[in-house]
């Protein structure tokens, strides 16, 4: 294209090198294919004397990309051309090319433009162009042939915290660790626009803090050619150069031990390569590790236990290359007790090697065997550690550490009796550690060994120590078989015969819970949980546990024949009222309710009770074969069904309190083990907590029950009868 022209040209700025006001001309473009390579050149100017611009652009016009920006810094001529080269291009993206000159009066001129496609040389792209993959610097010459393109997988700048306006572009990282110290000074040789900016990593804590960190070091400068740094140094940072400031600016003092990384970023896009060199000048700092200075082998600084798992974690006096890690190449000895633990370690791994190439720790994992004591862990000649620059660790250094294995504990007797002791033993660690025993707060700094312990209940005690800044615990549950208590049922018992055996079943709990293997001895010989009796007698029975301890009491039960009768076969009547006092054969003379069903068994008889309130302190025990009918005159010529309360019914108040032989309950009537054909009618049974009757006592834990039936009770009635349940016993206060 010829005869094109600046004349009239308007001026827009999107930043880079290009300066404000100066007036543009644009052109477009789109790659094809393959074709990513794009060769504008300049010729024929007819106004020359001048500097000269160029950006690719891509995207809105409004607020377009910047791909790449070139400023020359030297007028061009008539007879001179200008030309730049664009690679890596996107087919099918429309692309800008902004040309412009300095602002002022006599700036617009015309030119000739010519723009041809082609295919782009070899660029590289690779993990270096990000921090975290960043080239070790082993060397003080780095030739560079072909240039880098991208950023890699992440853009490790925020715009904003560094000089570099464009961003991060056509990247490439480079980190060191000064061997001495001394002075800092390089350069990049180029015949391009290259920038470059300085990171301390140690200050600000690696590359991951990189984004939104200011180097130390920045150059922006738009004069293409050689940039870096010259001496002498100028101690202060930050320190940053803009585009239009000069490419070169003085270095700074570094020192040993502190890691720097270095951002080369290809501004103009060019495919050409560069050279980077450090300064080996007297008083400069040592850069390069290959081969290293004396003591720069990386070395075993300090070792430590994991404490939740069979992990040793070792760190290096530099970072080592992952995959140098072979699994083997140390010798382990516990030197407390002259045992030989190599073989224990069974895997080795970098820290953070699943991310990074390099890393400055180790971690050795055993099989769990190693005893406490302090260790030795020593590099052999097997070894096969080298560091970034390929300098192995040298055998021969070693680290010690001190381990603590885990604790056991163990006892004379896991069960015991109440009122027994028990002796427990702590291992693991005798004669390094502290053994500290809870509950108790029990110390022993010896032997492990904690003698005459006497717990009341099951207790579970816990042992711990606390050894090479781990602790370790161990725990034990001594059980302990107390409130042992034995019962019988029935506990007394009356019948009217023999003529089918009496049952009678023990049970027993051990601190309330039942004992399914306990060992039952009774007064007449046997030793099975339950008895059949044939005559009447007061049994006892003895209980100890499979583990011999012996019950707290011995359970008695009283079977006993009943007085008088026929066993049901004959119907007599008595009379009873609340007051009593008669024998309760004839109207005239009534009894107590309890002194008539006395008389009632083993006789089918029929207690008829006059209306008023019956006040009870225990229960009254219900037999087979009796009736029990209120709702009677006081003359027991009427009836009635009334159960309204008071005197106008049979009323049955149950006072507060618990039955005798049964300390869980207040029963009103509670029916025999085994009873049958009885009825109760007519009653109005009230019971503690109604309206009439105070609480059973705060804390007894009473149930009340109007009418509690024994076991194995058949073919009865309760007919007509209204309950008053009251309410439970409160807690205690």
């Amino acid at each position: 294209m010829v005869n094109n022209t600046l004349v009239q040209a308007g001026s827009d700025y999107f930043g880079g090198c290009i300066p404000n006001g100066s007036p543009s001309v644009f052109y477009s473009f789109s790659p094809t294919g393959t074709n990513n390579m794009i060769t504008i050149t300049m010729s024929n100017f007819d106004n020359y004397g001048r500097q000269l611009y160029f950006m690719l652009l891509r995207g809105s016009c409004l607020s377009p990309e910047i791909v790449s920006a070139y400023c020359t810094t030297t007028p061009y001529s008539s007879s001179g051309t200008v030309q730049q080269i664009y690679y890596n291009l996107e087919a099918g993206i429309t692309y800008y090319v902004m040309i412009a000159s300095q602002p002022g009066v006599g700036n617009q001129f015309n030119f000739d433009i010519c723009g041809l496609q082609g295919i782009a040389p070899p660029l590289i792209i690779g993990p270096e162009q990000d921090c975290t993959g960043a080239i070790p610097v082993c060397d003080y010459l780095y030739v560079q042939e072909n240039s880098y393109t991208g950023i890699g997988n992440t853009s490790d700048l925020i715009y904003g915290t560094t000089c570099l306006i464009g961003g991060e572009s056509n990247s490439v990282w480079y980190v060191f660790t000064p061997q001495t110290s001394g002075d800092l000074a390089f350069t990049i040789y180029t015949n391009n626009d290259y920038d470059w900016a300085l990171y301390n990593l140690t200050d600000i804590g690696g590359c991951q803090n990189v984004p939104g960190s200011t180097p130390v070091l920045c150059n922006y400068s738009g004069t293409p050619g050689n940039t870096g740094t010259t001496l002498p140094v100028n101690a202060t940072i930050p320190r940053s150069v803009n585009h239009l400031g000069s490419p070169f600016m003085p270095g700074i003092p570094v020192n040993e031990g502190v890691t720097y990384a270095l951002l080369v970023n290809n501004y103009s896009a060019d495919a050409n390569g560069y050279t980077l060199e450090f300064n080996i000048t007297p008083g400069s700092a040592s850069i390069a590790d290959n081969p290293p200075l004396t003591g720069a082998y990386p070395e075993l600084t300090n070792a430590y236990q994991s404490c939740i798992d069979n992990n040793i974690i070792v760190n290096l006096s530099e970072n080592i290359n992952c995959l140098s890690i072979g699994q083997g190449g140390f010798s382990l000895t516990n030197t407390t007790t002259s045992t030989n633990f190599t073989s224990a370690m069974i895997a080795f791994q970098g820290g953070n090697c699943s991310s990074s190439e390099l890393t400055n720790s180790l971690i050795i994992s055993h099989n769990g065997s190693l005893t406490t004591g302090t260790y030795k862990l020593e590099v052999t000649s097997s070894n096969t550690i080298v560091d970034k620059c390929g300098n192995p660790i040298q055998p021969g250094g070693f680290v010690e550490f001190n381990y603590l294995a885990p604790l056991i504990i163990t006892a004379d007797k896991t069960i015991i009796c109440g009122g027994e002791t028990v002796t427990l033993d702590a291992d693991g660690a005798d004669g390094l550690v502290t053994y500290t025993l809870n509950p108790g707060g029990l110390i022993n700094s010896s032997d492990g060994i904690f003698p005459n312990l006497s717990p009341s209940i099951t207790t579970t005690y816990n042992v711990s120590a606390i050894y090479g800044g781990c602790t370790k615990t161990a725990n034990i549950t001594i059980t302990v078989e107390g409130n042992i208590i034995v019962s019988v049922n029935p506990s007394n018992k009356s019948v009217c015969d023999f003529s089918s055996p009496v049952l009678i079943n023990a049970s027993t709990t051990i601190n309330g819970e039942a004992c399914s293997n306990c060992i039952y001895n009774w007064s007449n010989g046997a030793n099975t949980q339950s008895i059949n009796v044939t005559e009447p007698g007061i049994y006892t029975v003895s209980v100890v546990t499979e583990n011999g301890c012996v019950a707290y009491n011995i359970a008695t039960s009283n079977i006993y024949l009943a007085g008088g009768g026929t066993g049901g076969n004959s119907c007599d009547v008595f009379y009873v009222s609340p007051e009593g006092g008669g024998d309760g054969l004839l109207k005239e003379s009534p009894t107590t309710l309890a002194d008539a069903i006395e008389k009632a068994r083993c006789t089918q008889t029929i207690i008829k009770m006059m209306v008023g309130i019956y006040n009870l302190n225990d229960f009254q025990a219900v037999p087979s074969f009796v009736t029990i009918e209120g709702g009677y005159s006081s003359d027991f010529l009427t009836k009635t069904s009334d159960l309204s309360g008071g005197n106008n019914t049979s009323t049955i108040r149950r006072q507060p309190g618990p039955d005798t032989g049964y300390p869980a309950d207040c029963s009103a009537f509670r029916v025999e083990d085994g009873a049958e054909k009885f009825t109760i009618q007519n009653l109005r049974i009230e019971m503690p907590g109604s309206a009439y009757i105070e609480l059973n006592e705060a804390g007894s834990d009473l149930t009340n029950y109007a009418i509690k039936l024994g076991s194995g009770c058949k073919d009865y009635n309760i007919t007509r009868c209204y309950i008053d349940a009251g309410k439970g016993a409160p807690p205690a206060p």
